[in-house]
């Protein structure tokens, strides 16, 4: 069942003490296995105290030849667990030894049976280099054999024997055992310690030329980490000479072999007291560290490098020296850019110190930044030490949120009070970065600039103040605009029934009134053109007017401006001149354009003595036409003419204010020319020498011209008209005038009035008043389109607002048209006849 080799008379007398020692594992695992077998075979009990490894191999064989019933009175343990419960410092204590090995040896045997132990703990102890442990323990097994009769088997590694000096520790422990030997054999103990001496001999001589090698390695491995060291070396003899030389050296200097070795090493040092002093140290036995030397380059380049360096001497003379060369080009580099930063500091115009490290020590400041803190001795010292009255203040502050962040910080002007009261400074600080990236310093840099602020503040002062006074200004102009658009609106509400009136007259003729009514229509003519030309002004001055451009010829407009301004001129007993090149165009507004001619020739008119000479002349001149309208009037001096364009200015009247107007027509002419992209100016030699106005536009060369054509005024017989009107004059009179031209006309002062007589008379054509009582016209227009027939209906709106977003809200409430109070009879009759040929 097991090997033969196991089988010894120990084990089979059934008691004893026996120790084996073996280098064959699987040997030992199967006497170890016999020895235990022979007690389980017998009906005894087997104890196992080996290491995990040991038990496994031991219970494979026993569990091979043995039923599981059977290896119940088998017990095992762990080596080392075992061990350590009766030990104290690696050293056996009986009592321990005892409560632990002695119970369990007492309580596995069985009275008339053999019991059989296999013990590795000594083994363990040995391995510690414990020899006289292992012996005192295998003599606490002897003595608890004394009083328990049972068979231990014991075995030690020959490994743990290796030389020939543990013969005491060997001889000791094979006399602590009943029975000694060897796994191969049953050797008695001389022949045992042969055999260990002979293993010890052999071991020895392993360990000496392992020891040989080893060396021969290290001498190997430290010449290959010498010659291909990351830094330069070399040795040079004591004569100067180049003895060896790595491949960092030659790398960094770029030489070969035989350009570097064999050569004096002052060929290479570009400063010859330098090297002088390093072999001369070195001569004395002293030794360098970090010593700057400059290195020729094979290419011509110098390099900047450090040397560590020391002699090996022999008998007191030197043998050769060893130098250790560290590149420091980049070093010397940042030491040089360092040194200029610093100077740079220094020099600095502005305030300005360097602060390093975690307590922002004050390491470079220059006579500015003093001046300004007023704080001598500040250099090497920390900040709050330096500085104590800034201690926690605001600069401390951002000096540690700039040293803890990372990132810069400026301010065009910050008051320090804890730095320099009542001072404004320009403050910047600029961290310094570490190899790690972290803000290891930071350069305070600033200007005092209290002056600068102080001018600023006087000028953001007086900037406000001229605001508030713009700003009042600006009302007040807006005011005026609105009390202008207010003034013409409420001023053209009356003109409409008095137009309205003096048409009828017209019409019903009579020549007994004829003279009386001329009178009244030229005023009432002169007053529309008035609250056209204040309503203008408001509007261009609100940029609220837009033009209707088109290409056209430029004498028929000359024309209808001289017909507008004809009454003025007659009634002063002017002389009118008309002098136009043929073929001339301008794109232009045809109304605007009339009404700014219009107004340059009134103003001519009113300011020339009567029987004067107005010239209106038109030509081209480097592609543009020149509009001219020259008088022999009162003529201007240069303070008028500087003004004479401003709102509402007159220049010099007398008291009688023959000259008449608002002082609105040549402010209005100018803004309407600008919108143009033209210009206009005023010309005069002086009071008496009369004036000329040059109007400038762009010359048109396009053939799609615009021309006016006329409409027929005429309304069908008997067309049904609703009129509807607060104003009960302005109605009336427009009522009359339909009625005139064969119109059926319904006329109501209220809009509930209107609705009723809406329904019962159905209109073709409905004129509604925008400012009505109870709802307006926008309301009633949505509230007749509701009603039944109200689709059918034109609607025209009156009103005293032209501007846009008024005809715009008109037609969002259903308003065909729009029109402007005061409105011409011809425009009402115009537009009417439009209304009744869409319906």
């Amino acid at each position: 069942m097991f090997h033969e080799h196991c089988v010894h008379t120990s084990c089979d007398a059934g008691e004893g003490h026996f120790v084996r020692f073996y280098d064959d594992e699987a040997l030992l695992a199967e006497e170890i296995a016999s020895h235990l077998a022979d007690a389980l075979t017998q009906g005894g009990g087997a104890i196992l105290v080996a290491t995990s490894a040991r038990v496994e191999k031991v219970l494979a064989l026993l569990r091979a030849a043995f039923a599981p019933a059977d290896l119940t009175r088998l017990i095992v343990l762990d080596a080392a667990a075992t061990l350590d419960q009766f030990t104290v410092g690696d050293w056996p204590d009986a009592a321990r030894f005892d409560a632990v090995i002695g119970n369990l040896v007492r309580a596995a045997g069985r009275p008339g049976k053999p019991l059989h132990a296999y013990g590795e703990m000594v083994a363990l102890l040995c391995a510690r280099d414990r020899f006289d442990a292992a012996v005192h323990l295998e003599e606490l097994w002897n003595g608890l054999a004394a009083h328990t009769p049972f068979s231990l088997f014991c075995a030690y590694p020959w490994s743990l024997f290796p030389t020939l000096e543990l013969a005491d520790s060997f001889a000791s422990i094979c006399r602590a055992h009943t029975d000694s030997g060897s796994l191969r054999r049953g050797d008695p103990l001389e022949q045992l310690e042969q055999q260990r001496r002979a293993l010890a001999l052999n071991g020895e001589i392993a360990r000496r030329r392992d020891a040989e090698q080893r060396a021969a390695d290290r001498e190997a491995d430290l010449a290959d980490f010498l010659d291909n060291a990351a830094e330069g070396i070399h040795r040079v003899g004591p004569d100067g000479m180049i003895l060896w030389a790595n491949k960092a050296e030659l790398a960094l200097l770029g030489y070969r072999w035989d350009e570097y070795v064999g050569h004096h090493i002052a060929e290479f040092h570009a400063d010859a007291d330098v090297i002088e002093l390093i072999l001369d140290m070195l001569m004395h036995g002293e030794t360098l560290y970090d010593q700057p030397a400059r290195l020729r380059c094979r290419d011509g380049s110098i390099r900047h490098v450090l040397i560590h360096s020391n002699g090996c001497f022999e008998n007191g003379k030197l043998r050769y020296t060893r130098c250790f060369t560290r590149d420091a080009t980049q070093r010397h580099e940042r030491d040089m850019a360092l040194a200029q930063r610093d100077q740079m500091i220094l020099r600095s115009p502005v305030a300005t110190a360097l602060l390093s490290g975690p307590a922002l020590r004050i390491t470079l400041v220059n006579d500015r930044f003093i001046e300004l803190t007023g704080q001598p001795g500040l250099r090497d010292r920390p900040f709050v030490e330096a500085l104590p009255a800034a201690a926690n203040g605001q600069l401390h502050r951002l000096l540690r949120q700039v040293q803890a962040s990372g990132m810069p910080y400026s301010a065009e002007e910050v008051c320090l009070e804890e730095i320099r009261a009542g001072r404004y400074l320009r403050l910047g600080l600029e961290p310094l970065y570490g190899i790690d990236g972290s803000a290891d310093g930071i350069v305070l840099s600033a200007v005092d600039v209290t002056e600068h602020v102080l001018a600023r503040l006087k000028l953001e002062q007086a900037r406000d103040e001229r605001e508030a006074v713009l700003a009042t200004l600006r009302d007040a102009n807006r005011n005026k605009d609105q009390f202008l658009a207010m003034l013409g609106h409420e001023l053209r509400n009356p003109l409409a029934p008095i137009i309205m009136a003096l048409e009828m007259m017209e019409l019903r003729g009579g020549a007994s009134l004829a003279p009386e009514r001329g009178v009244i229509r030229r005023q009432v003519d002169h007053l529309v053109r008035l609250v056209d030309d204040l309503l203008d002004i408001a509007r261009v001055t609100q940029g609220k007017v837009t033009l209707k451009l088109a290409h056209l010829e430029l004498r028929p407009l000359l024309d209808k401006a001289a017909e507008i301004a004809s009454a003025e001129i007659r009634a002063r007993g002017h002389h009118l001149e008309l002098t136009v090149a043929n073929g001339l165009q301008v794109e232009a507004d045809d109304a605007r354009l009339v009404q700014v001619i219009a107004n340059v020739l009134i103003n001519a008119a009113r300011y020339t003595p009567r029987g004067g000479t107005i010239r209106l002349s038109a030509q081209a001149r480097d592609g543009r036409v020149r509009i001219a309208v020259a008088d022999n009037g009162r003529g201007m001096t240069a303070e008028e003419l500087r003004q004479v364009f401003d709102l509402f200015y007159q220049g010099e009247r007398g008291i009688d204010r023959a000259e008449g107007g608002l002082g609105v027509g040549l402010s209005l002419a100018r803004r309407l020319v600008e919108l143009h992209g033209g210009s206009i100016e005023a010309h005069s030699d002086g009071p008496g020498l009369g004036s000329e106005f040059v109007i400038s536009l762009a010359l048109s060369t396009t053939r799609n011209m615009v021309v006016a054509a006329g409409r027929a005024q005429g309304l069908p017989h008997g067309c049904r008209v609703l009129l509807v009107d607060d104003n009960v004059d302005a109605v009336r009179m427009l009522g009359m005038l339909l009625e005139q031209y064969h119109c059926k006309v319904e006329v109501c002062h209220d809009p509930l009035t209107a609705l009723t007589r809406f329904e019962l008379m159905r209109p073709e054509v409905a004129l509604l008043d925008i400012g009505l009582p109870i709802m307006s016209g926008h309301e009633l227009a949505r509230e007749i389109r509701r009603r039944p027939g109200g689709g059918q209906c034109r609607l025209i709106a009156l009103s005293g607002y032209g501007q846009p977003e008024d005809v715009a809200r008109s037609a969002a409430a259903g308003f065909e048209l729009h029109l402007v109070k005061p409105v011409q009879p011809e425009r009402l009759l115009a537009a009417l006849q439009t209304a009744l040929e869409r319906s």
